[in-house]
């Protein structure tokens, strides 16, 4: 069984499901130049040993397989909530999970655990801290979390940010992180949480938007409103918007 949220997110991101998820904002989560700069971030935190390693929120799971690859060791579990997407991955050791991250429970702990661009699909502080908690419980006591979500340095920012996608029917809805962020963990019974390293900015318009969820003029306009006009990560432009999103690297044990 699945909720509520996690069902309508999947409605919402109907045509980008499967196949068509890498290809989607402009190739970026397929980007070879962004996964190997999450890559080399990571390798040199990791024990020189066979590790398990969680893939949450997956997608197709490539991040992961990328990152075995490198390592030329690991074994890769990944965990998503959209059986297209798991579908797309055919490493046949890779074991592949159908699951909703607020009702995971793999009855296995991990050495390492990712995240990327994923915990603002859950649209509250509360959703996000019960995610956290539970991917702290299947981590194992030296086990690592890492996660590059999608991140607005300015509080106010990140809210209004959140609200072009709350407040606009066809796309799903999203409570971005900011700086706020070490709260979080710190409530899921997190200990140690830092920056480690930076991916490349994400930078979107409304073409992407049209092209992803099919917003029409009325959405667009909806949209400009909602930006300010002193903001320094979303722009109004004479044909929509601009909006601009940092990933930012974060350890967590």
């Amino acid at each position: 069984m699945i909720s509520t949220i996690a069902r309508n997110n999947l409605k919402k991101d109907k045509n980008v499901l499967g196949k068509k998820w890498l290809k989607t904002y402009n190739n970026y989560f397929s980007d070879k130049d962004n996964i190997q700069r999450f890559i080399e971030v990571i390798k040199p935190l990791l024990a020189d040993k066979e590790l398990d390693i969680l893939y949450v929120a997956s997608a197709s799971g490539l991040l992961g397989e990328e990152l075995v690859k490198s390592l030329k060791r690991g074994r890769l579990t990944i965990v998503d909530i959209s059986k297209k997407h798991l579908e797309e991955n055919k490493n046949k050791k890779t074991k592949k999970v159908c699951f909703d991250l607020l009702k995971m429970d793999l009855d296995k702990k991990f050495d390492l655990i990712i995240m990327r661009s994923s915990l603002d699909y859950f649209p509250s502080q509360k959703l996000q801290v019960s995610v956290l908690k539970n991917i702290k419980k299947h981590l194992k006591k030296d086990g690592i979390f890492i996660n590059q979500p999608a991140y607005i340095s300015n509080l106010d920012e990140r809210h209004q940010m959140s609200d072009i996608y709350n407040k606009t029917r066809k796309i799903g809805n999203r409570h971005f992180q900011s700086s706020d962020l070490h709260v979080l963990y710190e409530k899921a019974g997190f200990s140690n949480f830092k920056k480690i390293g930076e991916g490349k900015a994400l930078r979107l318009t409304e073409k992407e938007h049209v092209e992803r969820y099919e917003i029409d003029e009325r959405d667009i306009k909806k949209i400009q409103n909602i930006i300010g006009e002193d903001c320094t990560s979303m722009k109004i432009t004479k044909s929509g918007y601009k909006l601009n999103f940092r990933f930012p690297i974060f350890f967590a044990n």
